[in-house]
């Protein structure tokens, strides 16, 4: 056989489309498996979550309900539904096989998450002054978990969408410096600016703590979605702008009563985080000048002294004193205090250790995944389960002032361990289908743009985007 004749029978092999069992092979081979290290660590740290609360919550669960089983039964429901949710995202890609575009899932996502926010405003139920929850068939369920993960899938979709427009060349380089203006509100403001509008309905309810954790979440967000520094620098200028030049005549029109109604309200809805500002800076030399009463820092000085007196190994499982009604709803926000009580300063390292391995188990997914999309959903959700661990261990360590936030995965809540689990689904999920190379997409016959902005995203172009 001549040479030139091998040659054109291997170019017809390549280019020849396999059988149908041949491809099926071939998707077989290449199909990502569960991140089974990570679902391992997943399944260790809820064994031990329920563990940790039995032990917390019994003499509660049977002075409150007459069982010492009450708050054990009800988590273990809260978490195979979470576990149903964290399998099920990790199981199926909802965003390639549900919904096929990306601004689809920014709207959907988005928009519940402004629905959600607004229904509780309005219509939610009040509790210690806070109107936070609905009430669905004997369930207390608190939106603010779901719209968490909402807006991180919301801002990941929205951010894909505005690359697959790049990459396409939909967005082309104008003349002179117009496209940073345009670059710089399609790719920062808008974004953002969805962001805050919700998160601002959120602390109006009030519910300060989980207005943080968006802002945290969106803040890491953006960064791991690769927007240009000089669209971050614009994009705000443009934003104080706009604060400025809205809120200052308005401030200035407004009639002296209805500012002084306002600046009352605000004072009220947000006394409790005043209050816990001046709990964590009182110290021995103002204590004497302070308005605080004992019944007021009773309860994060016990979970100071709970802490203190767990010494080196503790006083073993199911023997803390402090549970006892010296803290307040301990199987909530202040478990990891008990448990340092139980265990000692060794239980509560392996537990701030065991945070910090899936912590970089997760890294790793947000390292290999290869897509923006992918990749901001992975950062975001990290972000949520680890800022909510760091400000509940800080705020019993007296790093921080109280917060309000619980411990992921061991405090006891319905709605945090369903949401929390759905977070860690979709993390999984990332680690299956967003760790491989995706379809080229479809030619447009545009060129790309190949300004400043397309440089940025040079790591994008292998991310081959398949979505518009």
């Amino acid at each position: 056989m001549s040479e030139l004749g091998s040659k054109a029978q291997i170019e017809q092999l390549i280019a020849s489309k396999p059988s149908h069992g041949q491809e099926l092979k071939l998707n077989k081979k290449n199909m990502k498996l569960t991140n089974i290290p990570l679902l391992i660590m997943l399944f260790v740290i809820l064994c031990l979550g329920i563990t940790i609360l039995y032990s917390v919550s019994s003499p509660i669960g049977y002075a409150e309900e007459q069982d010492s089983l009450f708050y054990v039964k009800k988590q273990i429901r809260f978490t195979l539904i979470g576990l149903a949710l964290a399998l099920f995202f990790n199981f199926v890609d909802v965003t390639k096989i549900l919904f096929r575009k990306y601004m689809l899932v920014c709207v959907l996502s988005g928009g519940l998450a402004l629905a959600l926010a607004v229904a509780t405003l309005l219509f939610g139920q009040t509790y210690n002054g806070a109107r936070r929850w609905f009430v669905i068939a004997g369930f207390q369920f608190q939106p603010s978990e779901l719209i968490k993960v909402l807006v991180v899938v919301s801002f990941a979709a929205y951010r894909q969408f505005i690359v697959n427009l790049r990459k396409s060349g939909k967005l082309r380089k104008e003349p002179g410096k117009k496209h940073l203006i345009r670059d710089s509100m399609l790719d920062f403001v808008v974004p953002v600016m969805g962001a805050i509008v919700i998160d601002v309905l959120i602390l109006a309810e009030p519910h300060g703590s989980c207005a943080l954790i968006i802002a945290s979440v969106v803040f890491i967000c953006a960064l791991a979605s690769g927007i240009h520094w000089r669209s971050w620098v614009i994009g705000i200028a443009i934003m104080l702008g706009f604060a400025v030049a809205v809120g200052a005549p308005t401030y200035m029109l407004m009639p002296a009563e209805k500012v002084a109604k306002i600046e009352e309200k605000v004072l009220s809805n947000f006394s409790h985080i005043f209050k816990r500002l001046e709990i964590f800076n009182q110290d021995e030399e103002n204590k004497e000048e302070s308005t605080l009463t004992e019944d007021d820092t009773r309860q994060i000085d016990s979970a100071h002294y709970a802490l203190g007196s767990g010494g080196m190994w503790g006083v073993g499982m199911g023997m803390s004193r402090s549970k006892f009604n010296y803290i307040s709803e301990a199987q909530n926000d202040y478990i990891f205090s008990v448990y340092v009580e139980e265990t000692g300063f060794v239980g509560g390292m392996f537990l701030i250790i065991l945070y910090m391995v899936i912590l970089g188990m997760c890294m790793a997914v947000i390292w290999h995944t290869k897509g923006v999309y992918y990749r901001v959903v992975a950062s975001g959700c990290t972000s949520i389960i680890f800022i909510e661990a760091f400000m509940n261990i800080a705020v019993e360590l007296q790093i921080i002032p109280s917060t309000g936030v619980t411990l992921p995965f061991i405090s006891y809540g319905g709605s945090a361990q369903i949401f929390l689990l759905a977070a860690f689904g979709l993390i999984l999920g990332c680690s299956r289908y967003g760790t491989s190379e995706e379809e080229v997409p479809v030619t447009t016959g545009v060129p790309a743009e190949t300004d400043d902005h397309t440089t940025e995203h040079k790591e994008n172009e292998q991310w081959n985007i398949d979505l518009l």
